[in-house]
């Protein structure tokens, strides 16, 4: 019965997206269609059911046929919404894809938020790259002692990103042996992979605990990526349930001061805010539009370079949303919008 119902839903993704090649984010439809097909694919004997990000998958996809039909613009903080509950269901179709074991050989560089990024096409964060590595790094202090961290800023300024950046540095590699990252956002209606079914039942002491004694002896690196105020992980003698004694280290990015201030306290903290350099904006925006080699003639940098810049308001995931937007558009030839950004402020 199970097989049937995640098999009605997958073929009724793939209809109604056949039918929608003008669907905002049809680009990200697709990927997560071969993503599907690999699933179903599989042979692997233990896996768990996609019921409830097929379901999730084909709900997103109407709100933006629904979308294409209204007459009104969008706002971008609709699209910005749209993106991210599109990463939530890729992430979890993907660990359905690949069984998160907490085994040593497993744990190093495990993936739990979105796709990681290209160092290349990020921009605007130099400064506060070498700030956190010298927070983690810790030149001149003692090589045994453990250092928690936090990143807080609003919603899409980059907490993630600057995290990854860091956390694939090849020093920060040669110098934390395992690199763990774990990914705490709150998946609505997204079936849990095991490490959020051990964070469901017993918090992030029982994700800890679990982890205890694989880090023995050890100088690891852990990333708690997005911890809310709402999720009740969060205490103050967490990282008692950690080794010490080896050099470990977590990160923790938030949008929380409580969170932050519970976990980290006041002094280790790097408060992360909007981009100010207009042209760091706008470099976002054109490495989307311009990821297939297609550049922006001088008439479309003069119309769109202002409105990119005022509508992302510094946020790097604004302004990457407005290059998809942008670059999907220019791809179906949308008649005469084809120079403009539709995305209004909200």
């Amino acid at each position: 019965m199970e097989e049937n119902i995640q098999k009605y839903l997958t073929e009724n993704f793939k209809t109604k997206l056949a039918n929608s090649p003008r669907v905002r984010f049809h680009r990200r439809f697709v990927e997560l269609q071969s993503l599907l097909d690999k699933i179903t694919a599989s042979e692997c004997p233990e896996k768990r059911s996609i019921k409830e990000e097929l379901y999730c998958l084909n709900n997103v996809l109407e709100e933006c046929q629904m979308l294409a039909r209204k007459k009104s613009l969008t706002s971008l903080k609709t699209l910005v919404q749209i993106r991210r509950s599109l990463d939530k269901i890729e992430q979890s179709l993907a660990s359905s894809h690949e069984t998160f074991c907490l085994l040593p050989q497993r744990l190093e560089a495990s993936r739990g938020s979105s796709a990681w990024v290209d160092p290349s096409r990020v921009h605007g964060l130099e400064n506060e790259v070498v700030s956190l590595e010298r927070m983690l790094l810790q030149p001149g202090k003692s090589s045994d002692s453990f250092n928690a961290i936090a990143i807080i800023g609003v919603s899409g300024v980059g907490k993630t990103t600057l995290a990854q950046l860091v956390f694939n540095k090849q020093e920060v590699k040669t110098q934390f042996l395992p690199r763990i990252w774990l990914s705490l956002s709150p998946q609505h209606n997204v079936s849990e992979n095991p490490t959020e079914a051990i964070a469901k039942k017993h918090g992030l002491p029982g994700i800890l605990y679990a982890l205890h004694l694989q880090l023995l002896g050890k100088k690891y690196l852990i990333v708690l990526d997005d911890m809310w105020d709402t999720n009740p992980w969060h205490d103050n003698t967490a990282w008692d349930r950690l080794p010490k004694g080896c050099g470990g280290s977590v990160i923790i990015t938030s949008r929380s001061e409580e969170v932050v201030n519970t976990m980290v306290g006041e002094d280790n903290v790097l408060r992360l805010q909007p981009l100010t350099d207009p042209e760091s904006c706008w470099c976002i925006f054109k490495d989307e539009v311009e990821k297939d080699g297609e550049t922006l003639d001088d008439d479309n940098i003069k119309k769109l370079k202002p409105d990119v810049t005022k509508k992302s308001a510094g946020l790097p995931l604004a302004a990457k949303v407005m290059g998809e937007i942008f670059y999907e558009k220019r791809k179906t030839k949308e008649g005469d919008d084809h120079g403009e950004i539709h995305p209004q402020e909200s």
